[in-house]
């Protein structure tokens, strides 16, 4: 029996939920900042865009493979790590394109990005449903 009730459990983990909010936020910025010009191919936005994918989805996969294999469930987890660190990369990227750096730590930009913080999944019956509007109010806090 999983610590979360089995397959599914993902659902209440903070870090699918920010996942989650990564993801839409990605999708979003590449339809807004990349385009024909500054990405040709589409290559930049369809990298971005399955590494934020990917976060999400080895994270719901590692937990459904928890009953059967710890060990494959800490291998998606660190999949899903290492997704959303590429992603970070490729913004990085996109600012250095831009001529630009990331705020610094100390900014009040940065400062109100940290201060950020989700609230509590609180799902009735009907998990997926609360779980999708429980990570769009989410992504509303900004």
């Amino acid at each position: 029996m999983s610590l979360f009730g089995g397959t599914g459990g993902y659902f209440w983990l903070d870090s699918w939920i920010l996942a989650n909010i990564v993801q839409l936020g990605t999708q979003r910025f590449c339809k807004r900042f990349l385009n024909r010009t500054n990405d040709p191919c589409g290559r930049q936005y369809d990298q971005m865009t399955q590494a934020a994918r990917s976060g999400c989805a080895n994270i719901a996969e590692g937990s459904a493979r928890r009953a059967t294999s710890k060990e494959t469930e800490m291998r998606l987890t660190d999949v899903a790590r290492a997704s959303l660190a590429e992603l970070a990369g490729d913004y990085l990227n996109w600012l250095f394109q831009q001529e630009k750096v990331p705020w610094g730590k100390e900014t009040p930009e940065a400062r109100a990005v940290y201060a950020v913080r989700l609230d509590k999944a609180a799902y009735d019956e009907d998990v997926v449903h609360d779980a999708c509007a429980h990570i769009l109010t989410q992504k509303r806090i900004e």
